[in-house]
């Protein structure tokens, strides 16, 4: 059985580990970051007509990581690519006016007599 004071000095040792561990942990995580920045800035140097479309953009990259997990980042970001032109097509095809200000909401000339007895309880 151990005493309270070995199991503190247990403790201690390895939260003083951690700690150690600490600075490579966070300078690995600030090198990955600083790659991905570099990745994406040379994809929207290659893909300018990207820019207007970065919500987009991430949505197609984020559908592509769960599709492909283990894949590269570059590698799904190649995958997205048709994906991401695909659906800024659509939205170019889309009207983003505003709508009419007055909307017919009178429904008496509608017919709803019901003409089977599905639903009724």
């Amino acid at each position: 059985m151990l005493t309270e004071e070995e199991k503190l000095e247990i403790i201690d040792r390895a939260v003083e580990k951690a700690l150690l561990k600490l600075p490579e942990v966070v300078g690995n995580m600030m090198a990955q970051h600083a790659s991905l920045v570099k990745i994406n800035t040379q994809f929207y140097q290659d893909h300018p007509e990207f820019i207007d479309y970065k919500a987009i953009v991430a949505s197609v990259i984020e559908k592509v990581d769960g599709e492909n997990t283990l894949a590269d980042y570059k590698d799904k970001l190649a995958k997205a690519i048709p994906e991401i032109r695909k659906r800024i097509s659509l939205v170019g095809t889309m009207n983003m006016g505003k709508p009419p200000m007055s909307v017919n909401r009178d429904f008496s000339a509608i017919d709803v007599t019901p003409t089977t007895d599905h639903g009724a309880i």
